[in-house]
């Protein structure tokens, strides 16, 4: 015999009875509290393969050095190969410390506040650069030292010619 003082309830936080994917997704959405990088990265005219890199890139989960040696991976070197400094290769280093990232967002010209965190230093330095093609160039050229940086492994030479 069915009970239906024991049947489940389901109320949804957009107040209607009727689920939908798309309120379901736009409440989850809009309720995280993720930078507004991560908006604006979607919105950008780049292409798809640019875009997802670049979130991989924003989420720390590109496939650098130090990231393959914390998933236990052993190289010989876990130094950075764009630069002589001798760091280890973070994502970090690469895009933003190396001489070789410094030449290129020198040659832009985009400056980096490296002393605040990365991700409000890149919305500062959007702020700074004062041109809507911003997150465009700034994607495009993280693109090309990380292709760059890949090509190294492929006794390519590192040179920056504008």
């Amino acid at each position: 015999m069915w009970d239906e003082t024991l049947c489940d309830t389901w109320i949804y936080s957009w107040g209607t009875s009727n689920y939908s994917s798309k309120k379901a997704y736009t409440t989850f959405i809009d309720s995280s509290l993720a930078s507004p990088l991560f908006k604006w990265l979607w919105k950008s005219s780049n292409l798809g393969n640019h875009k997802f890199f670049f979130w991989l890139l924003l989420r720390d989960r590109l496939n650098t050095k130090n990231l393959l040696r914390g998933k236990h991976m052993h190289l010989e070197d876990y130094s950075c190969v764009l630069c002589s400094q001798g760091c280890e290769e973070t994502s970090f280093h690469l895009f933003f410390e190396c001489r070789f990232s410094k030449d290129c967002w020198a040659s832009i010209p985009i400056n980096w506040k490296q002393n605040i965190s990365t991700l409000d230093m890149i919305l500062q330095a959007r702020a700074d650069f004062g041109n809507a093609i911003f997150r465009e160039i700034f994607i495009m050229a993280c693109w090309i030292i990380w292709n760059t940086r890949n090509n190294i492994f492929d006794n390519s030479q590192r040179n920056l010619q504008l």
